[in-house]
């Protein structure tokens, strides 16, 4: 009789457990009152082996209570910025409020596992690693260009009066212009190390000075053969040049690379306000920016992959069909290939906030209305439970 009772007891807890399998102490949209912000970062452990030491993520973290959104201090207040790996946290460095480092998310990233950070104070350009002051030179410069090549620190900076830029390896310079401007930033996707490149050994960036683009290798001009080029970029040793003719009222936007010239359906009318190559691995797109609209080709084949209407598109090309993130009035609307965005509103902090690996494709989303950030893998996702941001992630 007593066998058949704890049999009968063991049956009615099994089917309370299968009756009630989401009962989580962490459920709501809010932040946990008993999180612990030196702990785990994280809500309950996440289940899927995905989220290990290779995947390195960078945020800000402010003050409880504090609404980073609006940032109504406008970085006068103490905040931290934040290394994980994975799900836990690794490394913390004070910035905003008096102290060097600023909050601005494109004044730090990730290079072989370290937390580089960058700012400017008393017209000097100051870098750090792991919160440590490791390099500072004469020039008050806004980095957009960034990268660590066989120990040496190369950064693209452009003056921040705006007028003038610099290349330089551990600070000392290799390239100077006095008027130029950076074509591209640090906030993109692709390539980590934003306008500033490496092909086959050598590094790259372009810039404007006197109506016209500029392309330098490592640290000399290259000439180009034609004044009214859009977007100049090698990749796998290739020169690819995208420019625009106008007639009869049209705007045809023509491409070249080695040795081979074509156009690009369709043509418009409307002006073009922007044209750029986004290369990884084999893949190379251009996307050019027309009255509003993003249209995106695959520049091997000519073939004019797809159109982002009245909204932003981030793009991360790769065989089998791109990734993309596409934000609208400063939130994110799709996420390609996964749809539309988990419930709530997301916005995207830049371009560096995701990443494509295999047929895996990562992103980190930050909540705008007191949810906690996202990192999503394809369908899963993992949850960042801080007072701020999520600014970038990256596969080592």
């Amino acid at each position: 009789m007593r066998q058949k009772v704890m049999i009968m007891k063991r049956l009615f807890l099994l089917f309370l457990l299968l009756l009630f399998p989401a009962c989580d102490k962490n459920q709501g949209d809010g932040r946990r009152s008993d999180w612990d912000p030196h702990g785990d970062h994280s809500y309950e452990r996440d289940p899927y082996e995905f989220f290990n030491d290779s995947l390195l993520i960078t945020g800000v973290e402010y003050p409880g209570g504090y609404d980073w959104v609006r940032d109504t201090a406008h970085s006068s207040v103490k905040a931290n910025i934040l290394l994980f790996r994975g799900p836990r946290e690794h490394l913390r460095v004070p910035c905003g409020g008096g102290e060097l480092w600023p909050t601005d998310p494109d004044c730090h990233r990730i290079w072989d596992g370290h937390l580089y950070t960058f700012a400017t104070i008393d017209g000097c350009t100051v870098i750090g690693c792991d919160g440590e002051e490791v390099l500072r030179y004469s020039a008050a410069e806004s980095i957009r260009g960034f990268a660590v090549d066989e120990g040496q620190i190369l950064t693209l900076g452009q003056n921040v009066s705006g007028h003038g830029l610099s290349f330089r390896r551990d600070g000392r310079v290799m390239f100077l212009s006095d008027e130029g401007t950076v074509v591209g930033s640090l906030d993109r996707g692709v390539p980590r190390s934003g306008a500033l490149y490496c092909d086959n050994g050598h590094w790259y960036f372009s810039f404007r000075e006197g109506g016209r683009v500029h392309l330098v290798e490592d640290n000399l001009e290259r000439a180009l053969p034609a004044e009214n080029i859009l977007d100049a970029r090698v990749f796998g040793k290739k020169l690819y040049l995208a420019y625009c003719v106008q007639s009869m009222n049209r705007n045809t936007i023509y491409i070249s690379y080695g040795g081979y010239k074509a156009f690009l359906e369709p043509r418009f009318r409307y002006e073009i306000r922007s044209v750029g190559f986004v290369c990884d691995g084999n893949q190379v797109r251009l996307i050019a920016d027309v009255a509003g609209a993003r249209y995106v080709w695959d520049v091997n084949t000519t073939r004019l992959i797809d159109i982002y209407r009245e909204s932003y598109c981030e793009l991360y090309p790769r065989r089998g069909g791109d990734a993309a993130v596409i934000t609208g009035k400063g939130r994110v609307v799709r996420i390609d290939p996964y749809g539309e965005p988990p419930e709530g509103d997301f916005c995207f902090v830049s371009g560096a906030c995701a990443v494509s690996a295999g047929n895996s494709f990562f992103v980190a989303l930050s909540g705008l209305d007191g949810r906690p950030g996202l990192v999503l893998r394809d369908s899963v996702r993992t949850v960042f439970n801080y007072n701020g941001p999520i600014t970038s992630l990256c596969l080592e």
